[in-house]
């Protein structure tokens, strides 16, 4: 049950990331370092779950290294849409995950 605790925990955070950077409260090499590393301390991973949750982390992971290569401080209209889609995507995975606390009942 610990493990399950440590996994709703990580998948939390990730929530809280991508609101965080949806809100403009970070930047997105941050968010996707963030994510990998949460992504990456999960202990039950689905592996359908995860072959998702990796393909749009990539299409941010893309996106932040082209900025880096071409040295671009801010994406044009097309990628900000492409971005926020993903981030849109990467959240609806992320709730699927969350257990509410009614799912989740603890022994007093």
């Amino acid at each position: 049950m610990e493990q399950d605790e440590f996994d709703q925990r990580q998948y939390r955070t990730m929530l809280d990331m991508l609101i965080a950077f949806e809100r403009g409260a970070i930047r997105l090499d941050t968010l996707v370092d963030d994510l990998e590393a949460l992504l990456n301390l999960l202990n039950n991973k689905k592996p359908s779950w995860m072959q998702g949750f990796q393909s749009a982390w990539g299409v941010l992971e893309d996106a932040r290294a082209f900025a880096l290569f071409k040295n671009i401080k801010s994406f044009d209209e097309q990628t900000d849409r492409l971005l926020q889609s993903t981030v849109n995507r990467l959240k609806l995975m992320v709730l699927e995950e969350i257990k509410e606390p009614a799912d989740n009942p603890r022994t007093p």
